[in-house]
């Protein structure tokens, strides 16, 4: 092949991709940029941004909201963290010990299909079990426990936890898939060898099956932290960050003063923050998977 048909050929190539990266570059370069730039700014989303250089981040030292919308996150990470390893495990490890391999497949299905359910319309559906007469509370009447009645999303010392909590029995099919993959990849030796050392029941579990899956542990664990620090629709949608700042969270507080109170360049230093610190993650983990590979 000719030179000329060589370059015509690379051209036409490059050509067919420019608008993928014309698109890439507007639609999501661009905006981290103008985030970037604008953290250092007093910017109402009008008027042409000033440059006021670190105001920003030292309001965020001394931002009370901020403060308590921090905890909260951390307290909404740590449960969901247990909540996303835990209980995936355990469905994965009963799966996985169904002698059947038709009947694995069976139940593997039945606990993915709810993916196919928008994740809103789950919000949508625990905000109406909580109501004070919603589901819940009906239940507990019916069944004598009258005292336990709650507004569960009205209260401030038990709002977070009910958003966090919804969704039982908390078994994400994304994680149980990964864990099930993991178990799936102990060679039938290894497992053999386990058997003729007395490893069998829950001995096997805690002595091959925990460690051997320990990359999965890893993986599932930064994601679920990654996920839970930009998780912003179910606060949103189910209280607003209320009763006060009970379920505010900083993704909500950074939504609130930008498009609320109109101040975007405190909005988009709080975002820098919050960009920085799953980055920061974001290589931890792929370091943890690479390392593990």
């Amino acid at each position: 092949m000719k030179l000329k048909d060589k370059t015509k050929m690379t051209l036409t190539g490059y050509g067919f991709i420019l608008p993928t990266f014309i698109f890439l570059i507007w639609f999501t370069y661009y905006p981290v940029y103008q985030a970037l730039s604008g953290a250092f700014t007093n910017w109402d989303g009008f008027n042409p941004p000033q440059f006021i250089g670190l105001d920003n981040f030292r309001r965020m030292m001394t931002d009370e909201v901020l403060g308590q919308s921090t905890i909260n996150a951390l307290i909404w990470v740590a449960f969901s963290i247990v909540l996303a390893v835990i209980p995936p495990f355990i469905v994965a490890e009963l799966i996985f010990h169904i002698k059947k391999a038709r009947m694995q497949y069976v139940y593997r299905t039945l606990f993915v299909i709810p993916i196919v359910i928008p994740g809103i319309v789950t919000i949508l559906l625990w905000r109406f079990l909580y109501q004070g007469d919603g589901a819940i509370n009906q239940l507990l009447g019916m069944v004598g426990l009258d005292s336990w009645q709650q507004l569960w999303l009205g209260n401030p010392h038990i709002a977070l936890y009910s958003i966090i909590l919804m969704g039982f029995p908390w078994i994400s099919a994304f994680n149980m898939l990964i864990f099930y993959s993991g178990l799936q990849g102990i060679s039938k030796e290894v497992i053999e060898a386990a058997k003729l050392d007395g490893a069998t029941g829950w001995k096997r579990v805690t002595r091959l099956d925990i460690p051997l899956s320990t990359p999965q542990f890893r993986l599932i664990i930064i994601l679920t932290l990654i996920g839970s620090l930009q998780n912003i629709i179910p606060p949103l949608v189910m209280t607003n960050g209320g009763p006060g700042y009970s379920t505010y969270v900083p993704i909500l507080h950074m939504y609130n003063v930008s498009t609320v109170n109109g101040e975007f360049g405190y909005g988009m230093s709080i975002a820098l923050i919050m960009f920085l610190v799953i980055l920061v993650f974001t290589i931890l983990n792929m370091r943890l998977v690479k390392s593990d590979s």
